[in-house]
């Protein structure tokens, strides 16, 4: 009978602690843009201490905007021990150097991979949305990503368009990451069928995509890409067959599929 009570009592303890939640961190930090998108859609500034200089970005903004009110960081070691943060954001990138750091300060510290896919985009914001403890406000945001999904599945056009993404200094983006990941629910076909390529103008030319897509992150900020940008043979050629797409700094996150459905409302608009 002592026996039974004992094992009651245990399974009644670990019950108790199973359904007890624990507390939310209050001070989280982000260390990348990636894990800025995920924790701004996730949690209330009121909980956030910082996130990159990067979440006040032009492109960045038209998405998050309420980055403009929260303190932003630099990745520099003064930044994140002034912060004294209880959970750090960051991605499997992190400097060596740095993780010797982040471990003094006593914050959990979550490594989110990088989403190249939808799939992936589910796991990382699940995993991001456990570690800050909203994990309901997490299946809506994925609830609202594969509503957007269907949408684009139920308006795939009959003929799919051959495209190449431009704008990145002659990096062509291929197969197998998310801008294909992208390309394929929209209803699109990439003109890089490898991992990826560097093109000159002249490649770009040979190859014939039907349009180019122009990642319009830094759009409007004075570089050498502009000149390779507006090249006459590009601006005759596809004078009407050009479109801006936000790239969201190549993140992959639930608003992935809403910039998506953007995208494929601007090729269904292109001559055929």
């Amino acid at each position: 009978m002592k026996h039974w009570v004992f094992a009651a009592a245990v399974l009644l303890s670990l019950t108790g602690q199973a359904a007890a939640a624990p507390p939310k961190p209050r001070r989280i930090m982000s260390l990348k843009i990636c894990t800025d998108a995920l924790l701004l859609d996730l949690a209330p500034p009121s909980r956030i201490a910082s996130v990159t200089f990067l979440a006040r970005e032009k492109a960045a903004l038209r998405w998050w905007p309420q980055a403009a009110h929260i303190p932003v960081n630099h990745n520099s070691a003064e930044e994140i021990l002034a912060a004294k943060p209880d959970l750090i954001l960051t991605d499997s990138f992190t400097a060596p150097a740095l993780r010797p750091l982040l471990a003094r300060t006593g914050a959990r510290v979550i490594e989110v991979p990088p989403a190249g896919n939808f799939d992936q985009i589910r796991a990382v914001t699940r995993l991001v949305a456990r570690a800050v403890g909203e994990e309901a406000r997490g299946a809506q945001l994925i609830a609202r990503m594969d509503a957007d999904l269907a949408t684009l599945a139920a308006h795939r056009p009959r003929k799919a368009l051959t495209v190449a993404a431009w704008g990145g200094g002659g990096y062509v983006p291929g197969r197998g990451g998310l801008f294909d990941a992208v390309l394929s629910a929209v209803g699109a076909r990439n003109i890089e069928q490898g991992g990826f390529g560097y093109y000159d103008v002249e490649t770009l030319v040979a190859k014939n995509p039907d349009a180019l897509i122009y990642a319009d992150t830094y759009a409007g900020t004075a570089s050498l890409r502009d000149d390779q940008n507006l090249h006459p043979a590009l601006l005759k050629r596809y004078a009407d067959r050009r479109v801006s797409h936000d790239a969201l700094y190549g993140c992959g996150v639930p608003q992935t599929a809403r910039t998506a459905l953007q995208l494929q409302a601007a090729l269904a608009r292109m001559p055929r």
